[in-house]
């Protein structure tokens, strides 16, 4: 199963923290058209086979809870349940979201488990490319956070340092499996990081993006197979290298969540791949019970 853990913005979805580039200096947002954003990119998702778990926010305070690749990190396991690692956030108006995330992950089966060092923000942080586990840190999440998670990942784990406008890893890296290479912005990745990247993965299969290109939101898109779903703010020149490799970038307008909120569509899922079988998923969290209430607004 290709399980997305998303959560839509509320009736009242405003601009809290506003902690990055995009959001320090933007208007406020229109919830109506948030909830509408984030229900078409829900549902790009399941029509190319994904699942969709979605969690409405229970309280209107909690304006993060749109961006859930912060919501935790599902880590499969041979043999025995899920672990859902819980995260450490940096913001203090996000750091109550884990207590409802928490209870989802306990009723679909996973083994909850919490880090307990330093700041971790779970998915935003975390990715893999060529059976390797990417951690980042040096954005939000700081090392000994990223250390407290580690030792949850089996297999191979490479650590990477990043800094802003990368506020998170995915910012800085996109691994695009299905042409074999992964975008990366040098200008944001500590020297030595990116040697370990060059040295691992071979020169030839790094697509190299600028500072510039991720602000645009390059690096932010989700891929599946060979579409990648991207806010329309991707920049041109990107998605024409990106369709000679044999990628075909599925525009999205995300004008309140992506250009004014400063989160994109890899920003608003958990992504896992897990055994089917291994997970539970209540009827009142599907995509289609969602939706009912989103699309009565609209």
């Amino acid at each position: 199963m290709d399980l997305f853990l998303m959560s839509p913005p509320g009736r009242a979805w405003a601009l809290r923290g506003r902690n990055n580039f995009r959001s320090r200096e933007a208007p406020q947002v229109d919830a109506r058209q948030a909830r509408l954003e984030w229900l078409a990119l829900a549902r790009e998702i399941e029509a190319r086979s994904g699942t969709v778990v979605a969690l409405p926010s229970p309280s209107e305070l909690l304006t993060g809870m749109p961006y859930a690749a912060e919501c935790g990190q599902v880590v499969p396991r041979e043999g025995a349940p899920p672990l859902f690692l819980l995260p450490r956030m940096m913001s203090a108006h996000r750091q109550a979201e884990r207590e409802h995330w928490a209870p989802l992950a306990r009723r679909m089966g996973m083994e909850v488990v919490d880090p307990g060092v330093g700041i971790w923000e779970a998915h935003g942080d975390v990715a893999t490319f060529d059976g390797v586990t990417l951690l980042f840190w040096g954005g939000r999440t700081t090392l000994d956070g990223l250390e407290a998670a580690a030792s949850h990942f089996p297999g191979e784990v490479l650590r990477v340092q990043v800094r802003e406008p990368a506020f998170h890893g995915n910012m800085a890296v996109l691994p695009l499996s299905a042409v074999d290479r992964l975008m990366v912005c040098p200008e944001v990745i500590a020297p030595d990081s990116y040697a370990r990247l060059r040295e691992r993965f071979g020169e030839q299969r790094l697509l190299v993006v600028t500072e510039d290109e991720i602000k645009h939101y390059a690096t932010n898109g989700l891929p599946l197979g060979r579409d990648l779903l991207a806010p329309s703010v991707v920049q041109d020149a990107v998605r024409a290298r990106l369709a000679l490799l044999g990628m075909r970038v599925v525009p999205l307008t995300m004008r309140e969540l992506c250009e004014k909120g400063g989160g994109s569509s890899r920003c608003l899922v958990s992504r896992a791949e897990v055994d089917a079988s291994a997970v539970r998923i209540p009827d009142e969290y599907r995509l289609e019970t969602v939706a009912k209430d989103i699309e009565a607004d609209a």
